[in-house]
Parts: structure tokens; C-alpha cells; sequence
């Protein structure tokens, strides 16, 4: 690349002289560099789409996604001070189609099995969650080791997956939470779901007189989660995400992502207090109060 951008420098300035011969040579030393640039980009794309028939466990971070933030820098490097050259244009293209086929080529393990779509429905569904810990694992090598030296097309698909790890998380702690506050998470989504199709002008109060969803039905499900064994089900919700993700070929990476992993389920934990906060108001008038306190749930985390 570096010689490509070299090769049209020149033809730049040939382009100001009468050196028509030594502006023919280059021009076709410039075709040929570039065709074997695309020759050499098509292979690297077949290559990176034929990957997805060979991958067995779907665990850790993908070749083809640790070789492209290396592949990117030596580019980039090659291609300081290039932003006015055709050069450019080619490498962000190429950024594109090897991007798309990488991302492309991961979310192919979801097509494959048809239950690792439905991430969230089932907490216990191994094919589901292993979907999402590849995506998470994959978009968060990514994002640690992609470096974009600014350039806008990089840039581009760091948000891209940026917004594929959030999609991927929210859905992976939406369902291992489920195992230490199931009960709780049913009572309140059904709840939310009453006071949501509740008819215009009926108060959210009147909830409370069916007897699935009375204070003291509230209350014995509340009871089954006071602080002490809610201190239990983030330890082993800790555990769990350590071993999803604690063991990678980047010790550092891992340590981060973990940590990642954890501050998220945390911010779950903390929205559910809120969401019994908020039942409490509208549906109970105020008399019901977590067994738990988000104090509580930033200490056990940090434990």
C-alpha cells in the first residue's frame, strides 16, 4: 500500500509536467498494484466467509476478528498523510467488505442453530447463550484492539460494534439473571404488563385486588429475596460470568470484559429495585419496599 500511495504521489506531479511516458509507466504499474490488491482482498473474503463452516466451539475470539485490528494498523501506518490520494478510497472500501463479511460471517453461527436466536427465552438454553458470549467476545476484541487513527470508515464500524455489544449484552444478561431473581422478574413483568393495558382512567391501584397480584401475594414474593439471599445469587452470578468469559487467549482482555460483564448485570440488578420501587408507588401505594437495597447490590458486586 505504501507503494501505491508512493506510485500516485507521482502521478500527481507527473500530471503538472510534459513526462508523458513516465506517466503511461506508472499509471500501468498502479493498475497492476491494485489488481493485485482486490486479487489479494477477494481471497482474504472467501476466506473469512468459508471460516464459518469450520467453527466448532463457539467460544473466544474468532481468527479472522484478532487478525484484522494488526491488519488495519499496518495500513493505516503505510497510509499516514495519503487522505488526498485514490489509495484511500480503495483501503476504505476494503475496510467495508472485510468488516461486513466478519460480521456477516460470526452472526452465520445464529442461522445454523435456529434456538441461539431466541437468546433470553430460556436462561438454561446453552445453544442461546453461547450466541451471545461468541458475539460479546468477538465485538469486545474489536473494540479494545481495532485502533482507527481517526480514519472515519474504522470509525464507523467501532460504533457498529459498539452496537452490536450492547445488543448482544443486554440479551445475555437479560437471560442469566433470570436464574437468581426468575420469580421476582415474572411477578414484575406481569405486573408492568397490567398496569400498561389497564383501560384510560382506571387507576394502576386496582391491580391490586386480583389475588395473583395483591400486597401480600407482592410481599411473599418479595420475601424470598431479602438482602441475605440476594448477597448468594451475585456470588454465584459472578462465578457464572467468570466462566464464560474469564478464559480467553488475552488474560488482560478477559480480566476487562469480565469486569464489563459484571458493572452490567449490576445496573440490572439496580433497575429491578427501581422497577419494585415504581410497582410499589402506583400499584401499592407506597407500602411495599425492597428486601434489598442498591448499597447492597454495589457491595456484593465489589466483593
Amino acid at each position: 500500500m505504501g507503494l501505491i500511495a508512493a506510485i500516485e504521489r507521482k502521478l500527481l506531479d507527473f500530471e503538472e509536467s510534459s513526462q508523458e511516458f513516465l506517466a503511461r509507466t506508472f499509471q500501468k504499474l498502479h493498475a497492476k498494484l491494485v489488481a493485485l490488491f482486490t486479487k489479494f482482498l477477494d481471497d482474504q473474503i472467501r476466506a473469512i466467509e468459508e471460516t464459518k463452516v469450520k467453527i466448532k466451539k463457539r467460544k473466544g475470539v474468532i481468527g479472522f476478528v484478532k487478525i484484522f485490528p494488526s491488519f488495519s494498523l499496518a495500513l493505516e501506518t503505510m497510509l499516514v498523510s495519503s487522505e488526498n490520494l485514490e489509495i484511500r478510497d480503495t483501503i476504505n472500501n476494503a475496510y467495508h467488505r472485510i468488516n461486513k463479511a466478519m460480521f456477516e460471517s460470526l452472526k452465520v453461527i445464529a442461522r445454523e442453530n435456529p434456538s441461539a436466536q431466541t437468546a433470553g427465552a430460556d436462561p438454561e438454553d446453552k445453544e442461546a447463550l453461547n450466541y451471545q458470549i461468541l458475539l460479546i467476545e468477538n465485538m469486545n476484541h474489536y473494540l479494545e484492539e481495532v485502533d482507527t487513527r481517526s480514519n472515519p470508515a474504522l470509525e464507523d464500524w467501532k460504533q457498529n460494534a459498539t452496537q452490536e455489544m450492547d445488543e448482544h449484552m443486554s440479551l445475555y444478561v437479560g437471560a442469566v439473571i433470570r436464574r437468581p431473581l426468575g420469580k421476582l422478574l415474572d411477578f414484575l413483568e406481569s405486573t408492568e404488563s397490567l398496569v400498561l393495558s389497564r383501560q384510560a382512567g382506571e387507576p394502576a391501584s386496582k391491580i391490586s385486588e386480583m389475588p395473583s397480584h395483591s400486597k401480600t401475594t407482592f410481599k411473599k414474593v418479595l420475601a424470598n429475596y431479602e438482602s441475605k439471599e440476594i448477597k448468594r445469587g451475585i456470588e454465584t452470578l459472578k462465578k457464572r460470568v467468570e466462566k464464560h468469559f474469564g478464559d480467553t487467549d488475552d488474560p488482560a482482555l478477559s480480566r476487562g470484559l469480565v469486569t464489563k460483564v459484571q458493572q452490567n448485570c449490576e445496573k440490572h440488578y439496580e433497575k429491578v429495585e427501581d422497577r419494585i420501587l415504581t410497582i410499589s408507588r402506583d400499584v401499592y401505594d407506597g407500602d411495599i419496599i425492597p428486601e434489598f437495597t442498591k448499597a447492597e447490590i454495589a457491595a456484593a458486586f465489589r466483593k
